[in-house]
C-alpha cells in the first residue's frame, strides 16, 4: 500500500508510524460509548440512509476529483492549495470528542457557504465535564451542540477564548451567541449495536461520496477526528480521509486511515446546521 494520498499521510493496518498516530505531548480523551448512559435512541438511526453500492465508488470519486467537489477539496480551496481555514487545535487537552464535532461543523458552514466563523470545542467539553479535563466520546459533545450549539472562539462578550476551561466564560450572553450556531437536522448514528461492520463501512463511504461530515471515534487510536471523505489510495483499495485536532499533524491536519483502521467504532453523520 500507498505511503501517501496526494501528499496526505496514510495510517494502515499492518505499518504504523507512531510519530504519526501516538506523537510526543499530545492527548486523546476518547471515551468509549457507554450503552448504559448513552443508549441507542440517542440519535436517528441510519435506516433511511440510501447507501451507495461499492460497485458505484469508483464513478462517484472520479466525479468527485473531476469536479472538485468533495469536501477535501472544499476545504484545501485556501490560498495556494492550503486551508480555507486553520482546522481547530485541542492544546494537548482531552477535549478531542469535542474537536471532532467541532471541526465537523466549520466544515458544514464551509460546505454552505456561510459566513466565517471560528468555534471553540474547549467551551462545550468544559461546560459537560464542569471544568474538568477529561475525556468522552463524540456523542456528548453533538448532543450538546444539537440543544445549545457551540460557542464562538474569542475574548469579546458572549465568546470563549481560546483552550479556556474556565466555567466564569459560561454567560447568560455566551449562550445566546452559541444558540445562533446549533446542529439543526438530527445526527445519524452510523454505529449502532446491531450494525455490522460491512454495513458501517458502507454507511461511512455514502455519507463521504455525499459530503456529509461527522466525527468518528476510533478505539485502537483512543481519539476523535472529523470525518472528510472516503477517498481511494489505489484501485480496490479505500481509506478514509480525516481532519485532526492537533496542531502541526499530516498535511494541514489532514490523515487517510486505510485498512480495518478506516472503520470508526463511534461515529455520526451531521446533514444540516444553523445558517
Amino acid at each position: 500500500m500507498a505511503d501517501f494520498y496526494k501528499n496526505i499521510p496514510i495510517i494502515d493496518t499492518e505499518a504504523i508510524d507512531h510519530d504519526m498516530v501516538f506523537p510526543s505531548g499530545q492527548r486523546f480523551g476518547l471515551t468509549p460509548r457507554d450503552y448504559a448512559t448513552d443508549p441507542q435512541e440517542m440519535f436517528a438511526p441510519p435506516s433511511d440512509m440510501q447507501l451507495i453500492p461499492e460497485s458505484e465508488w469508483d464513478a462517484r470519486y472520479d466525479e468527485q476529483e473531476a469536479q472538485q467537489s468533495s469536501l477535501e477539496h472544499i476545504y484545501l480551496s485556501g490560498p495556494n492549495g492550503g486551508p480555507a481555514f486553520p482546522c481547530l487545535e485541542q492544546n494537548g487537552h482531552g477535549y478531542c470528542w469535542s474537536y471532532s464535532v467541532g471541526n465537523s461543523i466549520m466544515i458544514d458552514r464551509l460546505k454552505r457557504n456561510l459566513p466565517a466563523v471560528r468555534l471553540n470545542p474547549h467551551a462545550t467539553a468544559a461546560i459537560i465535564k464542569k471544568g474538568r479535563d477529561e475525556g468522552g466520546w463524540c456523542g456528548q459533545s453533538a448532543a450538546f451542540g444539537r440543544t445549545n450549539g457551540y460557542a464562538v472562539e474569542g475574548t469579546d462578550p458572549g465568546e470563549w477564548p481560546l483552550h479556556s476551561r474556565d466555567l466564569r466564560y459560561d454567560t447568560p450572553a455566551l449562550r445566546t451567541e452559541m444558540s445562533k450556531y446549533k446542529i439543526e437536522e438530527e445526527w445519524v448514528d452510523l454505529t449502532r449495536a446491531q450494525y455490522d461492520q460491512n454495513l458501517t463501512r458502507a454507511q461511512l463511504a455514502t455519507c463521504g461520496f455525499n459530503n456529509v461530515p461527522g466525527p468518528g471515534d476510533y478505539n485502537w487510536w483512543g481519539h476523535s477526528v472529523c470525518r472528510l471523505r472516503w477517498v481511494r489510495i489505489e484501485r480496490g483499495s479505500w481509506g478514509q480521509l480525516i481532519l485532526n485536532s492537533w496542531k502541526g499533524w499530516g498535511r494541514h491536519g489532514l490523515g487517510v486511515l486505510a485498512g480495518s483502521k478506516a472503520v470508526a467504532n463511534g461515529a455520526l453523520g451531521i446533514r444540516l446546521t444553523s445558517g
